[in-house]
């Protein structure tokens, strides 16, 4: 296998590994709370993705490349105006979120 390869495939590997992950957070979101049956399918999907762009964001990894077209073609008119109405909604699920991926000794101050 040549340099190049290795590194293709290893690229090809974390991006897939990133796609997973992002879709994972999405549904974590979803079953935090944010249904089709309290928000509809439209703003239930830009409250999620929104989440997941900030719980992503906040561990580095940067998916806007797939979560801003998601929020914008479920939004296609006033996304805007959900994501401020509901920031409070958001903002809580992704803490819920980002709090559950930090280690236990950065929850407590002790090593685990």
């Amino acid at each position: 296998m040549t340099t190049t390869s290795v590194r293709s495939s290893s690229t090809a590997t974390f991006r897939r590994t990133n796609a997973r992950l992002r879709g994972l957070v999405h549904e974590v979101a979803h079953a935090l709370g944010v249904g089709y049956r309290d928000y509809g399918r439209k703003w239930a999907e830009v409250l999620v993705d929104t989440v997941t762009y900030i719980v992503c964001g906040s561990v580095g990894l940067d998916v806007s490349g797939s979560s801003v077209p998601y929020v914008a073609g479920w939004g296609e008119s006033g996304e805007l105006d959900a994501i401020r109405a509901y920031a409070e909604t958001i903002d809580g699920i992704a803490r819920r979120i980002e709090d559950g991926l930090r280690p236990a000794s950065a929850e407590t101050g002790h090593e685990t």
